[in-house]
């Protein structure tokens, strides 16, 4: 798929297979259905994918072929879709499907909110920091200062900067759900803390997710590890699950496969081997996942407050600039003219 190709977000994700799951659990056919709540989805681009996917569906593509070629779902989805359809469960995949993406849309939204506040916080101080100093820099005891035409100067070079950052946020915004965008910045905050360590927690719940509901769907455990591996961050954990394949399908358990995956941490290996155990694998595996989501949800906001804090600081270096500054050019005025 080229840079610019653009995918649904987590809301529309999780309304569109809460509304597929409902008419196909209803038993209405997929076809039917993909138009059904394409008549009904509030967006217009929406509904025009569905009515493509529709049509593909009656010229004899399969659903996950249709969706493919869409080009503007996510991966984990189509895959899972493709699950569903091979083993007869899509209407549970689809249920669960749109919870996962529920989640992960109440996350992105709490931590919007989050960063209202202090990033408005940020811009107000910026703005009036600006011109505050500027005054302090000029005013001192010099005569020939004329507050008119600095007022008119600062209002002239700020609407240049507003414009120029709003260029940046329309590319932003109108970029942000392309794949290529999401790439690059993937591959920039996998390197920064505190982004890294939550992004290595989304990870393992996306792995996890897939993998439960893989190999819930009947697709053979290697095969659905092989699969999910596809959604691990970096090629080490992706070659450290192959690993794992390989020593399941020499003979060995899973508990003991498992255990040479030290990222998963202490409880990912216990978990699995309680779910081994007991014969309910994907209980566990589900578990798992909702485990490292809660994980990186809570990462997020401690990441949320850190930012909080910082600009706060911020905001008060600018407060503290500006009165320094002031009172330097004050009181050095006086004395240079006192010859001082």
């Amino acid at each position: 798929m080229s840079f610019g190709k653009f995918i649904l977000n987590y809301k529309t994700m999780s309304i569109l297979c809460r509304q597929l799951a409902s008419a196909y659990e209803g038993g209405i056919p997929i076809i039917q259905a993909l138009q059904i709540v394409g008549d009904n989805f509030p967006s217009r681009k929406v509904k025009t994918i569905l009515y493509r996917c529709a049509d593909n569906l009656t010229q004899g593509k399969t659903l996950s072929e249709a969706l493919y070629r869409a080009e503007v779902f996510p991966d984990l989805f189509i895959q899972l879709v493709s699950a569903g359809e091979k083993s007869g469960k899509l209407d549970t995949i689809l249920r669960d499907l749109s919870l996962y993406y529920e989640d992960l849309w109440k996350m992105k939204r709490s931590t919007i909110s989050s960063l209202i506040y202090p990033i408005s916080q940020l811009v107000l101080g910026w703005f009036l920091g600006s011109f505050a100093l500027g005054i302090v820099r000029n005013i001192g005891l010099e005569k020939s200062f004329s507050l008119n035409q600095y007022f008119s100067d600062y209002v002239s070079f700020h609407i240049k900067v507003s414009i120029a950052f709003i260029i940046f946020i329309f590319f932003f915004i109108f970029f942000k759900n392309t794949k290529g965008f999401q790439r690059i910045l993937y591959g920039i905050f996998r390197y920064v803390y505190p982004f890294s360590f939550i992004i290595h927690k989304f990870s393992l719940a996306r792995f996890f997710k897939s993998f439960a509901l893989l190999y819930a769907s009947g697709i053979p455990i290697t095969q659905a590890l092989k699969q999910s591996a596809e959604l691990l961050p970096s090629s080490n954990y992706q070659n450290d699950v192959i690993n794992v394949i390989y020593l399941i399908q020499n003979g060995s358990n899973l508990e003991k496969s498992f255990k040479t995956l030290s990222w998963i941490g202490r409880i990912g290996q216990e978990m699995i081997t309680i779910g081994e155990q007991s014969g309910k694998l994907d209980e566990s595996l589900q578990k798992l996942a909702e485990y490292f989501l809660i994980d990186a949800q809570q990462a997020l906001q401690v990441a949320s407050k850190i930012f909080n804090i910082l600009i706060f600081l911020v905001v008060g270096a600018i407060i503290g600039f500006i009165i320094i500054s002031f009172y330097a050019q004050l009181y050095g005025n006086m004395f240079k003219q006192l010859g001082i």
